[in-house]
């Protein structure tokens, strides 16, 4: 947790500074995410939520593992948030698209993202009401995507909310 938090401190201070420190490097997907699985785990258990991995890709992909994790992190704690007490299921779907871009799709069974902050989700020090969130979550997901040459988007309803990030096809 004491790793976390540090983590966490590093993250919002990189980004007030507007830093960009990225160590690309050959990532083995399936030991990435079954790294994931196991730091993911024991939060989504005390909360009530499955956790499904789906690795339709299962090569190896160039990205900053540690920023990456960074990024599955918030999405993760994020969703787990939105499905409150009644938990539910987070599945994390790794795919590739038709111009081989890399695809991280986060999909969680919660009640979906208010209409009145879709539009402005991804910009700095928007929240929904969550305790003591900070409102950066979701722009550092951005900045992390952004500064990998990639893309995030999120399509939600009342029954969820999948957010993708999307890495181009390495050279």
């Amino acid at each position: 947790q004491f790793d976390h938090i540090s983590a966490m401190q590093r993250d919002v201070l990189e980004f007030a500074r507007g830093e960009r420190s990225l160590f690309m490097r050959k990532v083995y997907l399936v030991p990435f995410f079954e790294e994931i699985r196991a730091a993911l785990e024991p939060l989504m258990e005390r909360n009530g939520v499955e956790l499904v991995l789906d690795l339709q890709e299962k090569g190896v992909a160039r990205f900053d593992e540690a920023q990456m994790t960074r990024a599955v992190n918030n999405l993760a704690r994020n969703a787990v948030e939105a499905m409150g007490d009644r938990g539910g299921k987070f599945t994390i779907k790794v795919s590739r698209d038709r111009d081989s871009s890399l695809v991280f799709a986060f999909t969680d069974t919660g009640p979906g993202i208010p209409k009145e902050i879709e539009h402005r989700l991804f910009r700095s020090f928007v929240t929904s009401g969550k305790q003591g969130g900070t409102g950066l979550g979701l722009a550092i997901v951005r900045r992390i995507a952004e500064e990998h040459g990639g893309s995030v988007d999120v399509h939600s309803t009342s029954r969820g909310a999948t957010f993708r990030i999307r890495l181009p096809r390495e050279e």
